[in-house]
């Protein structure tokens, strides 16, 4: 547990790139055995801070100390020595190797003639992991495992290499609640054996279970230290966005009307959704709740025909529509904003003028079919500016925007097409808390638009303040559906478990 040794000093660290002034004088201190919660705004300088600890960049001023002892880290070698370990969202396991050949990896151990020691190797990791009380299988790929495993294995895999400053960054952003679960009690272990855990995380209830102190980071810069038992939720997100956010969820002026935009009859995908149908109106908010695997996205891949095998009848203002490919669902009028964006929403080393017009080619084309890049230019300022999309220019990487503006990225590129019926899975997933708000009123301003909304979110707050109508899934089927007024946690719970 928490001991007051300084294990981690950093001072006065500064980082600059192109226009972008990304720390200053930044300074932190973390002790031997305490679990430390970092948190600000997306491209408030987080990410920026960890990757000069973990030796990805390296600052342009400040020092760093561990143990007391002033160290230089170039590089991610440097880091490793340092005794720092990085868990990123995006995690780094070679998914083709097994959890034994991912914690040994770079370091196998050999015999004569360069044979590997698998057995050796196999009982080191079995010891290890019956002393933390976690149990996988260490005989399969990683790709094999489920994400909340593959999270919990790269964990693992720091203290391993002996790291005694570990970052988690968003660590339950993919898990379920029991999954979560047991990623605390793994925390707690972690404590016992003095390994300090920096705790960053948009979701503030952790904070408070987890952490007993919090830096807040705003702009780069320091923006306060507090005692978490001394502190509220309001506090927190005043120091974090300079405001209190009274309208986090926002009013709708409008009100859903009866006609039909979509309506799903039969979905299934053979595997994970089972005879799924629905209908969302006109200028609704449609939420879909479940427990993680209940088959909600399941569902939007398969009239979005993200799934080719899905099968069911699709009816766009009252007339079915035959969808084979996501190019079809597009031009009957669907958009998709996936839960991964990084991935499946975004060209990451393209420009956010590119990404903001990628879907709709025809707007920014000349004569001939010739894209105009003035024509782009100026749309993608446009979204920019309504858009309020945090970038130096429209020309940067969207790749280097931080989480919040990439996702608003995604919502310009589709409201550059002729959709009606937009699709959000995991809308918010891994943003701040003044970022949600802003993605929140964007949702609710396109469905007063006359557009058709569907949300689905593991999020029971934000499915509550937005939605209009929710539906909830378990096992692949529709087991209810509440009207927003009847709606609370325990009533959507209640069917999301089957009580």
């Amino acid at each position: 547990m928490k001991e007051n040794i300084p294990v981690l000093e950093i001072k006065n660290v500064s980082k600059s790139f192109p226009g972008v002034k990304a720390l200053q004088n930044v300074s932190l201190t973390a002790y031997k055995g305490e679990c430390l919660a970092l948190i600000g705004e997306n491209g408030a300088g987080k990410s920026t801070l960890m990757k000069i600890l973990s030796g990805a960049y390296y600052m342009d001023e400040g020092e760093i100390y561990i143990d007391g002892r002033k160290v230089e880290i170039h590089n991610p070698a440097d880091g490793q020595k340092a005794g720092v370990g990085v868990i990123y969202q995006e995690l780094s396991l070679v998914r083709q190797f097994t959890a034994v050949e991912n914690l040994f990896l770079g370091r196998w151990k050999t015999g004569r003639g360069g044979v590997v020691k698998w057995k050796e190797m196999q009982k080191e990791v079995e010891e290890f992991y019956r002393e933390l009380g976690l149990q996988f299988n260490l005989k399969v790929p990683v790709g094999q495992l489920s994400v909340a495993q593959c999270q919990l294995i790269e964990i693992t895999r720091a203290v391993f290499m002996n790291s005694r400053i570990i970052v988690m960054d968003e660590p339950t952003s993919s898990l379920t609640n029991t999954e979560v679960e047991i990623l605390f009690d793994l925390i707690k272990k972690l404590q016992e054996k003095g390994i300090t855990v920096i705790f960053i995380s948009h979701k503030l209830e952790e904070l408070f279970r987890a952490c007993e102190r919090v830096y807040v980071m705003k702009d780069g810069c320091n923006a306060g230290e507090f005692n978490l038992r001394e502190i509220n939720k309001e506090i927190l997100v005043r120091a974090m966005v300079g405001r209190e956010l009274k309208n986090y969820y926002p009013k709708k002026t409008n009100k859903p009307t009866d006609k039909v935009v979509l309506e799903a009859k039969h979905i299934d995908d053979g595997k994970r959704v089972h005879d799924v149908s629905f209908a969302v109106h006109e200028g609704e908010i449609l939420g879909f709740a479940g427990l993680v695997g209940a088959g909600r996205t399941e569902t939007m891949r398969a009239i979005f025909k993200a799934e080719l095998k899905a099968e069911g009848q699709i009816f766009i203002d009252g007339k079915e529509v035959r969808i084979k490919n996501p190019a079809d669902a597009i031009a009957n009028g669907i958009a998709f904003a996936t839960e991964d964006r990084r991935y499946e929403g975004l060209v990451l080393p393209m420009s956010v003028a590119h990404n903001t017009s990628m879907a709709n080619f025809d707007s920014i084309c000349g004569k001939f079919g010739v894209i105009d890049l003035k024509k782009e230019a100026e749309l993608a300022e446009r979204y920019k500016n309504s858009f309020n999309i945090r970038t130096p220019s429209t020309g940067k990487k969207v790749g280097e925007l931080s989480g919040g503006n990439q996702q608003k990225v995604v919502i310009a590129k589709w409201m550059n097409t002729n959709v009606r019926v937009f699709i959000f899975d995991e809308p918010t997933r891994g943003i701040d808390v003044g970022a949600k708000a802003e993605i929140y009123q964007l949702m609710v301003d396109i469905a007063a638009q006359g557009n058709a909304v569907i949300m689905v979110s593991s999020e029971l707050p934000e499915i509550l303040g937005v939605s209009d109508r929710v539906i909830i899934m378990r096992e692949g089927r529709i087991m209810g559906e509440l009207l927003a007024h009847e709606a609370d946690e325990e009533s959507i719970m209640s069917f999301a478990i089957g009580g």
